[in-house]
């Protein structure tokens, strides 16, 4: 099912949840994808867009760059994330949108079917075509390839996946840090 939306409807990430979200670097984060940011417990990004990453989260949060060979090869989500997620966090992997990009999506690791119990992990697609529109449509995870085969080119896609384990959200700890590691 899809529904075309206007981007002011701001998500609510919860807890367990990956958001898998496509940029690029060169423009500037929407609303939509702005909010996910500032609301996700951890940030995990591409070094393309730690520019991005900078200028859109709040003093205290988490946030670390992905290892280059995460963004290189591999499968879309990063070990890191799943881990994270499974543990009750929210997750939010931002990643630049480039060519070689598009294929490693269809690669799921073996981790997230198992972190989930390996039935029908839920799966939400959001396509912006353009700027303050998206269109979004719920799926699952063994649906994926033909998801890509409907999507165009020119579209930039987030992902939305589980939550991935049934747990409560993870305990609140404070600390204090400037936001970006590494």
């Amino acid at each position: 099912m899809c529904e075309d939306r206007p981007s002011q409807h701001l998500p609510s990430v919860d807890p367990g949840q990956i958001w898998l979200i496509e940029h690029d670097p060169a423009t500037a984060l929407c609303a939509f994808d702005r909010a996910v940011l500032t609301r996700a417990n951890v940030v995990l990004y591409d070094r393309a867009v730690a520019q991005l990453v900078a200028e859109a989260l709040p003093i205290g949060a988490y946030a670390e760059p992905l290892p280059a060979a995460t963004m290189t090869a591999g499968p879309a989500i990063a070990p890191r994330a799943i881990d994270f997620a499974a543990e009750g966090w929210s997750v939010v992997q931002l990643v630049a949108a480039r060519p070689t990009w598009r294929p490693r999506q269809q690669i799921m690791p073996v981790a997230l079917r198992r972190a989930h119990g390996g039935v029908g992990l839920s799966v939400r697609v959001i396509a912006k075509p353009a700027v303050g529109r998206h269109h979004e449509w719920d799926a699952s995870l063994d649906d994926i390839a033909e998801l890509f085969r409907e999507s165009r080119d020119d579209e930039l896609l987030t992902l939305v996946f589980g939550p991935v384990a049934a747990r409560h959200p993870a305990q609140a700890h404070a600390f204090t840090a400037n936001g970006l590691a590494g």
